[in-house]
């Protein structure tokens, strides 16, 4: 989503706002325009957590994370969110 140009910062926030309409509980924003998801999502209930770095956001996937939850890890590839996941043990 990096690549979305000026409507970016408003697609971001409306799809946090969706997300946490569909009753998505959590969201964890990392870097850059996730500031506005998560804003999104707060602004509907959900509670949201920016990060800088998908270090931080693995760091509280391993702390959080409970038997039976569901995670959905999206980003653009700028962001390497897959490194979120060597902090999950």
């Amino acid at each position: 989503m990096l690549e979305l140009g000026p409507e970016g910062p408003a697609l971001h926030e409306a799809s946090g706002r969706t997300m946490a309409q569909l009753g998505i509980r959590h969201v964890i924003g990392v870097r850059g325009l996730a500031e506005h998801l998560v804003a999104g999502a707060k602004a509907e209930g959900a509670e949201g957590i920016f990060v800088a770095t998908p270090e931080e956001a693995g760091q509280w996937l391993q702390a959080n994370l409970r038997a039976g939850d569901a995670v959905l890890l999206k980003a653009s590839r700028g962001v390497r969110l897959e490194r979120a996941l060597a902090e999950i043990h």
